[in-house]
């Protein structure tokens, strides 16, 4: 399996080009970064701290190495993502992406290139949260009085949406299960004197220097309350979860396919 990697020198892309450079199944052909960074040129193995060059270059043009790739991996930003989605269709080449903060307008583009190409959109690639989910829709099925939901997530400053798209699909769950409106019983910090309204699922989102993403969710009651939370200390659980949606993604027919699907199969990224 041969991939491109978008954005290498990030965190998360950094990560990737690592876990992927350990599996003897998969070939890395390049990364791409904009015009006019300084890495532009440089083997990824020397850039990601391998240590040594893995014959993969940073290219600022893809449709210089595009046509080498089997899949394109993209964990960026929206606009970025949207640019690269074209490329893929133009080319018929198959694309993961775990970028969030899309709109209405770009998940709709999304959406549509599903049609035309098989199309991973993994918005949290972590197995663990997804354990996480588990526990939480048990709880919420077994709630049976006026509950306040609060959602913390705590992510480095130089993360740009809050919430994270984790704490949106957090709050998307709880509302399936305890049969809230969503598009009216969030809140979002709180300021002023005010009393809060009861089922409601308010946010906090802490973005504060390097620390790794955490969230926490409280069940507020009456008498008593309920805490449930989940650390995580790197990208390296995001990177395998990434690898893991390229192998399930190789042989699928065109089609927008999900995380779930991933997980739902017996998928193995590790040597």
């Amino acid at each position: 399996m041969k991939l491109l990697i978008i954005g290498p020198n990030g965190k998360m892309g950094r990560a990737i080009v690592n876990t992927a450079y350990k599996n003897e199944a998969i070939t890395i052909v390049g990364g791409i970064a904009p015009t006019g960074r300084n890495y532009i040129g440089i083997d990824l193995g020397i850039l990601c701290g391998i240590g040594k060059q893995i014959n993969a270059n940073v290219y600022d043009n893809i449709s210089d190495i595009i046509i080498q790739s089997d899949i394109i991996i993209d964990c960026t930003m929206p606009d970025v993502t949207i640019s690269i989605l074209k490329e893929c269709l133009k080319n018929n080449k198959r694309f993961i992406t775990g970028t969030t903060g899309f709109n209405e307008k770009e998940l709709s583009e999304i959406q549509d290139a599903g049609k035309s190409i098989p199309l991973l959109l993994a918005a949290n690639t972590s197995r663990l949260t997804h354990l996480f989910y588990s526990q939480l829709i048990g709880i919420c099925r077994n709630i049976r009085e006026t509950v306040d939901i609060d959602i913390i997530d705590f992510h480095d400053n130089m993360k740009i949406d809050a919430p994270s798209g984790t704490a949106k699909e957090i709050s998307r769950i709880i509302a399936k299960e305890l049969n809230f409106d969503l598009s009216t019983c969030c809140e979002f910090g709180r300021n002023g004197r005010e009393r809060r309204k009861k089922n409601t699922i308010a946010f906090n989102s802490i973005r504060s220097g390097g620390i790794p993403g955490s969230i926490k969710v409280i069940f507020g009651f009456e008498d008593e309350n309920l805490e449930i939370g989940l650390n995580i200390f790197n990208m390296n659980t995001f990177a395998k979860g990434i690898i893991d949606g390229c192998f399930y993604l190789l042989d699928k027919d065109n089609g927008l396919y999900s995380i779930e699907d991933v997980f739902s199969k017996k998928i193995i990224s590790e040597v």
